[in-house]
């Protein structure tokens, strides 16, 4: 009995030889297919749902033991090696093995990550997609038409019927924010990138709040422009190179060409400031060279920063940083689509608390 649409179904639904379906499925470059056929073919084949590798439906039934990761993240940066390191431990110790897919259509119709999961090469899924985005709403209809194992993590995604793992951003901030209110701040700077993502967006509401239930401090917002600082670098190589902080690298370019530009912005702002006021950074790559600029000017203000950073000796016990959970974030995006392979097939919205700390020491 047949499991699913053949080659043969879709030439009939498009009227061409089930020759042509197979050169236009397999990019085939020897042949010259007009456009409009081509995408016919292409448009039949998803409507109906074929599943390009034959051998996939003898196989339906077995299990790979192989996962699959979908990442577009940058692996040198520490944070998004840490979370791949934890769903390979906890794969591991399930009997799994991991697989790192593409996000191209390299080898048919679908994303390489979607036909891999439809070709039973991997079991499921845990998709890390570039700026915190998550499938296109074309592979999402996909996984949900073929019920596959998903999980996605860290886009902030609200009631998706597949599993989501995303971090507290808007509750850690909150905690920091009043932390400092706490401990006399009576104005604080809050220092954002100019970004639009739901990070950011989770962050700042979360020091909103926080001030809301003090009416009587003061809250300035700085959006700052990365590219003005990027002193020969673009801003995402001096993203990519601002992450070595994690790790406690010592990178006295990036401060040195991040600091006079921050100078320029911050000190005009920290005028009115007085002793034990704060300043609050979103971006981990601001937070070193701010500290670096209150102490050089011997300001007598509390520093803190929304992500991990390192800092030198001399300032710990000066700064306060949210711990982002990352190996933790990938253990759990590996526990739950485990789950569902074990036959759990509801949804869980996980959040992962964000713990406040001492910074990294850095030498």
């Amino acid at each position: 009995m047949r499991s699913g649409p053949t080659i043969k179904d879709i030439a009939r639904a498009v009227g061409v030889t089930p020759a042509t379906v197979s050169y236009v499925l397999s990019r085939n470059p020897r042949q010259s297919i007009s456009a409009q056929t081509r995408q016919k073919v292409l448009d039949a084949a998803r409507e109906l749902g074929y599943v390009p590798n034959g051998a996939a439906k003898v196989l339906r039934n077995a299990p790979s033991y192989c996962v699959g990761v979908a990442i577009e993240k940058e692996l040198m940066l520490s944070r998004f090696g840490l979370v791949l390191q934890g769903i390979r431990d906890r794969l591991e110790s399930e009997g799994y093995n991991l697989m790192l897919c593409s996000f191209g259509q390299w080898h048919g119709i679908y994303p390489d990550y979607i036909r891999n999961m439809l070709e039973r090469r991997v079991d499921g899924v845990i998709f890390m997609g570039k700026d915190n985005t998550g499938p296109t709403p074309e592979a999402e209809e996909l996984i949900l038409r073929h019920q596959l194992p998903f999980v996605l993590y860290d886009c902030g995604y609200a009631d998706r019927p597949y599993s989501t793992v995303d971090l507290g951003y808007e509750q850690a901030a909150f905690e920091l924010t009043g932390r400092l209110l706490a401990q006399g701040a009576r104005q604080l700077l809050y220092l954002r990138p100019q970004a639009d993502n739901y990070q950011e967006q989770q962050r700042e509401a979360g020091v909103r709040r926080a001030l809301a239930a003090r009416p009587g401090c003061r809250l300035h917002v700085l959006p700052v422009d990365t590219a003005r600082f990027s002193d020969g670098f673009s801003a995402d190589e001096r993203l990519n190179k601002s992450a070595a902080m994690d790790t406690g690298a010592l990178l006295p370019d990036l401060d040195e060409g991040l600091l006079p530009g921050l100078a320029d912005a911050v000190l005009p702002l920290l005028a009115g400031f007085e002793a034990g006021d704060a300043v609050l950074v979103s971006w981990g790559a601001f937070a070193l060279p701010v500290c670096r600029l209150l102490e050089s000017r011997a300001m007598p203000l509390q520093a803190a920063s929304l992500s991990d950073m390192a800092v030198p000796v001399s300032l710990q016990g000066r700064v306060t940083v949210c711990q982002l959970p990352v190996y933790r974030s990938g253990d759990e995006c590996a526990r739950l689509l485990l789950a569902r392979l074990a036959g759990d097939t509801t949804p869980c919205a996980r959040v992962m608390p964000i713990p406040l700390g001492d910074p990294i020491p850095r030498f």
